[in-house]
Order: structure tokens, then C-alpha cells, then sequence
């Protein structure tokens, strides 16, 4: 009886955690707070980011450079506009063009903190620096860097193995034959938080996406890939990925709709982002690559803790999390806020419940047949 009590007892653990449904838990922990938040170097000859910065490396400038100049607008809170963990450095572009690197807190009269662990060099350039700089020891910076990292590494690797609701597919039947994501209906997430995973061979055969049949506040999570290390296709912008070269994956140019309405439309000029959640809620994760080219306007924030990213002069309308960011992309605040994302929690299914009652029953069974065998009175 009690072997049969220890097998019914296996049995129902391991159907508990196997029918278990768990979601998809998206907290991008101390990056949540910045606009761009980068472990290594950041690296860029002009443009601005409209929020805050935290760079663990150097933070270099060769031209002119605005960070933070929509942050008071933004409702972005407290803290210094630029948090960097290694040295600043300012000096003219390659082509002998100059500017000053702006910190604000708020465009055009509140100039922002500038917190540094390394030193400020100046290569003789025609500009300066302008903002509050206050050098502390790489011990008192308000991130930490290593740990920060190490949460969203896990955070992106256990992303890429989510399960997935639904496959890209070809609509030959459009214009442009473009990608179709739809989640079958058996498929539609508990917590509202949509899979699709992405290749490189479908980045470079398709400029037009299109995500139908999810709720207007859903979170998208795009896993992307290049499993087969093919090259990007090419607008010579944005860097390039070889054939061969392993972990390069080439963004280039996408156009996103969901439900019929393209992206960018949620996004009507300055301020128009604020009232929108759409954008907020869409997030590609580059969980397996050391090198990512952002060739594209994007619309949704970028997750690639591990890789160099190498930005062409466009736009992304999110935050930006990488190893080192190199480029003239304009960074535009648009907080990833995912919609029904929350921690883990198992939920028993029927029969899980249902087995598991059963096991209860027999422990009480057998305990009630172990109680009577004690008790019986030895023969005389």
C-alpha cells in the first residue's frame, strides 16, 4: 500500500508541475528606468536621446550630442540625466564638425546631473559639455552595472525559450507577400503576452509585418534569430552581418502594423506618444546575438544585453538595452510597459487537481489502515 501511496504521490507532483501554465514575466529591472541603458561603451557623433542614459563604459561624442531634453516633459522622475561608469570623452567628428554634449532635466532651461566614475577629456573640440558633472567612486554610481546585467541576460535567455503562439507566415495573396503573425486560437495567452519568433532569412525576404488577432493592449514579444548565421540584407546602413559570421543579426527595414494600423501611427509627432499604449508594448529580444544592425525605424524597445548594436541615423520609438551602442540613431522615449505581464504562477489545471485530490484521499486511507494494524492487541 505504501509503494502504491509513494508512485500516486510522484504521479501528481509531476502533473502538477507539468500542467502548470506559467507567464511570461517581462521586468526589465534597473533599465526600466532609462531611455538607453548600455553595459559597455556609447559611442556617436551626433543626435540626442530624449530621456535618460546610463552607460557602464565611456560615454564618447564626436560631434554634438542632446541627452534628456524631454524628461521633465516625459514625467520621468528624479535621478541624473547621464550615469556613466567609465570616462567622457568629447571631440569633433571625423569630417570636423562640431557641437557641445547637452544634458538636460528639462529643454531649455534646467540643465541635468551628469554622474561619472571616470575622467572628462576634451580633444580640443569646438563645443563643450553642459550639465551638472559630479565624479563619484565607480562604487557609489546609482547602477550597478554587472548586476543589472546579469538579471537581463537571464531575462532575454529565458525570453528566446518562451512558447511561442503562433508561426510568421508568407501572405502570397498581399502586396509584397508580407509576414503574417496570427495566434491560433488554442494558443492565445492567459496573461495577454504574445510569442513570435522571427529568422533572419524572413527579415531579409519581408519589409512588412502585419500582427492580427490580438487585443488592442496586447504585449508582443518578437524573438529574433539568425540560426542558419546568413548574411543581412543589405541597405549599407546600420553595419552588416557576413555570411557566416555567427550571432549578427541585420534589422533592416520593417514596417509593423497591428490589427490593420501601422505603428507609427500611434506616434503623431511629440507628445503623441503618450497617449498610446500600443508601442509600449512591443519588445524584440535578440536573445542569442552578439551583434545586432538596427538598419530600420522601430517602433517598440530593443532587448540585446549581449550584443554590439550599430545603429544607422533613423529613429526607434522604446529603450534601448545592449552591450555597447555605436551610431546616430535618434532614441526616443517610449517606455516598454508590458500589459498583463506578471511573475510566474503555477495554475493547477482540473485534472491536476483532480489527481492530486486522489493521492490526498489514498494518504488518508492508508494512514486510517496503518492506525487500525497498530492498534490490534497481540494474541495471548
Amino acid at each position: 500500500m505504501r509503494k502504491f501511496l509513494t508512485v500516486a504521490m510522484t504521479l501528481a507532483l509531476g502533473l502538477f508541475v507539468a500542467t502548470s501554465a506559467f507567464a511570461v514575466a517581462i521586468d526589465l529591472g534597473d533599465a526600466s528606468k532609462y531611455n538607453a541603458f548600455i553595459k559597455n561603451d556609447f559611442k556617436v557623433t551626433s543626435s540626442d536621446t530624449e530621456g535618460r542614459i546610463a552607460v557602464g563604459g565611456d560615454f564618447i561624442v564626436n560631434g554634438g550630442y542632446d541627452v534628456g531634453a524631454e524628461i521633465t516633459y516625459l514625467g520621468m522622475g528624479e535621478g541624473p540625466s547621464l550615469v556613466v561608469g567609465g570616462d567622457i570623452v568629447k571631440g569633433n567628428n571625423q569630417w570636423g564638425g562640431s557641437g557641445f554634449l547637452n544634458v538636460y532635466e528639462n529643454h531649455p532651461s534646467e540643465l541635468g546631473d551628469i554622474v561619472h566614475a571616470g575622467d572628462v577629456i576634451d580633444n580640443g573640440s569646438s563645443g563643450g559639455i553642459l550639465g551638472n558633472l559630479n565624479k563619484v567612486n565607480a562604487n557609489d554610481l546609482p547602477v550597478d552595472f554587472d548586476s543589472a546585467f546579469a538579471h537581463l541576460n537571464k531575462l532575454s535567455t529565458d525570453l528566446m525559450a518562451a512558447t511561442t503562439h503562433g508561426d510568421a507566415v508568407r501572405d502570397g495573396n498581399r502586396a509584397g507577400a508580407p509576414l503574417v503573425f496570427t495566434p491560433t486560437p488554442t494558443s492565445t495567452p492567459s496573461d495577454n503576452v504574445y510569442v513570435f519568433n522571427v529568422t533572419q532569412e524572413q527579415l531579409n525576404a519581408n519589409t512588412d509585418w502585419f500582427v492580427e488577432g490580438v487585443s488592442d493592449d496586447a504585449t508582443i514579444l518578437f524573438n529574433i534569430t539568425n540560426p542558419n548565421n546568413i548574411a543581412g540584407k543589405s541597405n549599407n546602413q546600420g553595419g552588416q552581418c557576413s555570411q557566416g559570421q555567427v550571432g549578427c543579426v541585420h534589422f533592416s527595414q520593417s514596417n509593423l502594423s497591428i490589427n490593420g494600423v501601422l505603428a507609427s501611427s500611434h506616434l503623431a509627432g511629440k507628445g503623441g506618444y503618450k497617449d498610446s499604449t500600443m508601442t509600449n508594448n512591443i519588445l524584440y529580444n535578440f536573445g542569442d546575438a552578439s551583434q545586432v544592425n538596427l538598419a530600420s525605424d522601430l517602433y517598440g524597445s530593443v532587448l540585446a544585453p549581449n550584443a554590439d548594436i550599430k545603429a544607422n541615423p533613423s529613429v526607434i520609438w522604446g529603450q534601448v538595452i545592449g552591450k555597447s551602442w555605436e551610431g546616430n540613431m535618434q532614441i526616443n522615449y517610449n517606455p516598454f510597459t508590458p500589459v498583463g505581464s506578471t511573475p510566474p504562477t503555477p495554475v493547477p489545471t482540473p485534472a491536476t487537481l483532480w489527481v492530486f485530490a486522489l493521492a490526498l484521499a489514498l494518504l488518508y486511507v492508508n494512514r486510517k489502515s496503518f492506525i487500525r494494524v497498530k492498534r490490534k492487541p497481540f494474541a495471548e
